[in-house]
């Protein structure tokens, strides 16, 4: 007996280490999170992401929870700076949502943008829309009505569509703007293609909103009805405004100021290329140009001495590309723009679809040579590459 007791006691050391590293595993092992919510946001269309905001509060007396969506184990740590990242969501695998591809579905709806500021709105059949927003590319409006010939208000975003709070329309708005002209239709819920996550634990609130993204929308001219007799009128669009006379010879390396007329993103230019006008005919070139893929293209400004100078970034494979011209000097009679050329970030979301980014200034004067730089000062053509 003296010896069996002997033999406990020489062990307790190896208990109480054996004790201690299960209790540190314990510590050091992530919990399940505390107010678990899960809301899901999930794009079609021009855009096929499922985009998952993860709510909650961390384990106790740890730094990390795990959860598992679907069928992936995922590790939540406090948020990451994103523009995704929304106050009360944790990080998700070191990303700031969790994010999966969506099904292929038909498209919902067709979008006209219309010059007198109203858009033309058709659901496809077995579409039910619940809401339309569209964005030219800058901000964002929401339209008074899901069918037929409607007007619009400002929104941030896509506000509150479907199931989706304020903060994260304005996330999911602000990712998708500089896409050009897009619209966003809010689907009918009882009707999305994928199926909800499997979430473990099972959390105390789930959202869903299933938004369909209509990339490209053209804009039409509102032609006025024709008085039977006589001749419609040619429409005289609310833009390409007129600058003065050109003023006398630019000195050499002054900075000279300019007007951008136009922007877009479905340029019928495949390629990096500068084009310049000098007369009303040239004009009329550079905007079909600028205008191939779009109805109802404006007219030219009148030149007045000027000149028209066209910087089109060539064919992108999806959104998210933008040039603006920020800057004009000359030099010996060169012409010199400085243009800032975006491209999407590494982890944002993109439009699926085939853009042309491109924008059309206006300068009073006329030059030998016309070149356009970026701001590193490398030409155009070497700055953007092809993406074709």
């Amino acid at each position: 007996m003296p010896k069996l007791l002997d033999m406990t006691r020489s062990n307790l050391p190896l208990l109480g280490a054996a004790l201690l590293g299960v209790s540190l595993l314990s510590a050091c092992a992530p919990s399940a999170p505390g107010q678990l919510r899960v809301h899901e946001a999930l794009l079609y269309g021009g855009t096929q992401e499922r985009i998952v905001w993860v709510y909650g509060t961390l384990g106790q007396g740890s730094g990390q929870s795990s959860v598992k969506l679907g069928a992936n184990a995922a590790e939540l740590r406090p948020q990451i700076s994103d523009e995704l990242g929304l106050p009360g969501t944790l990080s998700v695998n070191g990303k700031a949502t969790y994010r999966s591809a969506t099904s292929v579905t038909a498209q919902k709806l067709s979008v006209t943008r219309r010059t007198d500021g109203t858009f033309e709105v058709t659901p496809l059949p077995g579409a039910a829309l619940s809401a339309v927003y569209f964005t030219d590319g800058q901000t964002w409006t929401k339209l008074n009505g899901t069918s037929g010939v409607v007007g619009g208000t400002r929104s941030e975003g896509i506000g509150s569509g479907g199931q989706l709070t304020s903060e994260e329309g304005t996330a999911l708005g602000r990712a998708l703007l500089g896409q050009g002209a897009l619209a966003v239709g809010v689907l009918d819920n009882a009707a999305i293609p994928d199926a909800p996550l499997a979430v473990e634990p099972a959390p105390s609130e789930y959202r869903r909103t299933a938004l369909y993204v209509l990339p490209n929308v053209p804009t039409q001219s509102a032609a006025p009805a024709p008085t039977p007799g006589r001749p419609t009128p040619p429409l005289t669009p609310p833009m390409a405004p007129t600058l003065p006379a050109a003023p006398s010879a630019t000195q050499p390396g002054d900075a000279v100021t300019f007007t951008e007329l136009a922007s877009g993103t479905q340029s019928g230019e495949t390629a990096p290329v500068t084009l310049v006008a000098r007369t009303s005919t040239e004009a009329r070139a550079l905007y079909a140009a600028a205008y191939a893929r779009q109805t109802g293209a404006p007219n030219p400004p009148t030149l007045n001495g000027s000149t028209l100078v066209g910087v089109f970034m060539g064919q992108r494979s999806t959104g998210g590309y933008s040039l603006k011209v920020t800057g004009a000097s000359v030099n010996s009679g060169v012409l010199t723009l400085t243009v800032q050329i975006k491209a999407p970030a590494a982890n944002s979301f993109t439009t699926q679809a085939l853009t042309s980014p491109w924008a059309i200034v206006q300068v009073p004067g006329s030059f030998t040579q016309v070149r356009v730089v970026d701001t590193a000062g490398r030409p155009l053509q070497s700055a953007v590459g092809n993406d074709r």
